[in-house]
């Protein structure tokens, strides 16, 4: 059997901070792991936001369908079970895109391709013995010596800026590259049938929400070239020897999560038992978001725009602001504990989305400096071996459920060799009731901590919960080690969980909710008004 290569595409060779380095050196090898992943689970659910654009936008340049012939023959074909925010939002985005498709023909006559071009570099690379491939995705088109890629944004152009190691990759498969005649997905060499190089090259990018484009390249092969060797070489050699371990979302995709040092496997955790869904990924937001309409998790993982501004009112611009500036405090360099009279500058520039008046302003102002009187730093004394990590993600997978549960915590930290999980709160008045069930992240902690997921083995996190109030800060510790916490916190967690996991109808639940959702837009069962 021939071996197959290294590949790689531009957005496996984009930076990114939270990424896992080794899932992205094994996913440049599909031989290797498709040869190592479980039997696949499938479902009939859509997965990919973008997914069904790119099916009407085959049907509109290869069919020769109009737009909405081409959307009435997907959603009553392959996209029938497809949910109506998706069917809704796929219609805006193919209009979208079709709008400024018709505006970045400057003058050329280009035809839609239906192979996506690809390149093979039998040459080593930097050491490795190796030869690999290197592929494209998205909407191409040819014509005039011109290839052109078309690269989709869910939301706008400026949204991000793009990786030049991503436009470098890009740009020199379509300078050197030709059409894929094999199945890209399956193990083995690319099948790739040779082509008159062009004599300029676009890359663009078009944003599906508003029609937006921009040219992130455009230039004769020559030129591609260079771009590659000063910007993508050496990325590309970083992403294949690869080994550090990041856990985090990639471990949902990786084959080896059940495997991985980095990744605590807690069998039993969720209480469900579980073999036919696939894999996906759950957190106390999840949880909430699920409590507020069922299929609000689902459009998050499609990625599907979001209008923030529609989520966000006093109470949680404040918590969002205050976190902010712990957060900053605690990331200092050397660290050192905060102060009530550190300075906070205008809430972080992004406080002032919700019109908050002087009496607003100055809680938050009081909400951090009261953080400064229960600041964990301040305990840390000469302490060489202290660590502080704001905003640290804890991920942990239970093979029984096959879910990937993820924590995010607002500081975990170890002073005198003593580990601890803390959780902030902001709220104007102090809640007195039972605080599991108020704050479910603290029912998780305590769970994973019982558990051995977190760092000190099982019951050796302690667990706090930082509430700051108009009053005053309180910090109270949960027994992790006290069996009535932990069952308590187990059902809770578990019942966050188990509607969840079940549900294969996400029906939505139109009411009051509907008024602060931001994906209301692409819902057609939004309560009158709530779209708007």
């Amino acid at each position: 059997m021939i071996a197959t290569p290294l590949r790689f595409s531009p957005s496996s060779v984009k930076r990114s901070d939270d990424g896992c380095p080794r899932y992205r050196a094994r996913k440049a090898r599909p031989g290797q792991t498709r040869v190592n992943s479980a039997p696949s689970k499938r479902t009939s659910r859509e997965t990919y936001g973008l997914g069904p654009l790119e099916k009407v936008l085959d049907l509109v340049e290869f069919d020769d369908l109009d737009v909405h012939t081409a959307l009435r023959r997907w959603s009553g074909g392959r996209g029938r079970d497809a949910h109506p925010a998706l069917v809704r939002w796929t219609e805006h985005a193919a209009r979208q895109y079709l709008g400024a498709s018709a505006e970045l023909a400057d003058g050329l006559f280009l035809r839609p391709v239906s192979r996506r071009w690809a390149r093979r570099l039998d040459q080593p690379l930097d050491g490795l013995v190796a030869p690999h491939e290197e592929i494209v995705y998205g909407r191409r088109y040819a014509g005039d010596g011109v290839r052109e890629l078309r690269l989709l944004r869910f939301r706008g152009v400026n949204d991000r800026r793009r990786d030049d190691a991503e436009v470098a990759l890009a740009a020199a498969v379509l300078s050197a590259g030709g059409p894929v005649l094999s199945d890209p997905w399956r193990p083995g060499p690319l099948v790739i049938k040779q082509y008159e190089p062009p004599r300029r090259v676009r890359i663009v990018e078009v944003g599906c929400l508003d029609g937006s484009s921009n040219v992130l390249f455009d230039g004769a092969p020559e030129e591609a070239m260079t771009a590659y060797e000063r910007h993508a070489r050496t990325r590309v050699h970083e992403v294949a020897v690869g080994e550090a371990l990041r856990p985090g979302t990639d471990c949902v995709r990786c084959p080896m999560v059940a495997d991985c040092p980095a990744v605590p496997s807690v069998p039993g955790l969720l209480g469900i038992r579980d073999d036919t869904r696939p894999r996906r990924t759950w957190s106390v937001s999840t949880a909430r978001r699920y409590g507020k309409c069922p299929p609000i998790p689902y459009f998050h993982d499609l990625n599907l725009p979001l209008d923030t501004g529609r989520e966000e009112n006093e109470s949680t611009a404040r918590g969002r602001v205050v976190h902010y500036e712990i957060e900053t405090r605690h990331r200092r360099v050397p660290p050192r504990a905060c102060a009530a009279d550190d300075a906070m500058p205008g809430s972080s520039g992004s406080a002032k989305k919700v019109g908050e008046d002087g009496l607003e302003m100055r809680l938050r102002q009081q909400m951090v400096g009261d953080h400064s009187l229960v600041c964990p730093m301040r305990n840390a004394g000469g302490d060489a071996d202290a660590e502080f990590l704001p905003e640290h993600q804890v991920v942990v997978h239970d093979p029984a459920a096959d879910v990937v549960v993820i924590a995010k915590i607002d500081l975990l930290y170890r002073i005198g060799g003593v580990w601890r999980f803390r959780e902030t709160k902001t709220c104007r008045r102090l809640y007195e009731g039972d605080l599991l069930k108020k704050y479910r992240q603290v029912a998780l902690a305590v769970l994973l901590s019982a558990e051995g997921a977190l760092p000190g083995g099982p019951g050796g996190c302690r667990v706090e919960l930082e509430r700051l109030t108009a009053t005053g800060p309180v910090l109270t510790e949960f027994d992790v080690n006290d069996p009535e916490l932990v069952r308590e916190a187990r059902e809770i967690a578990q019942s966050s969980l188990a509607g969840w996991h079940s549900d294969d109808t996400l029906a939505t639940s139109p009411g009051r909710a509907c008024q602060t959702c931001g994906f209301a837009r692409w819902c057609p069962d939004a309560a009158t008004g709530a779209g708007t």
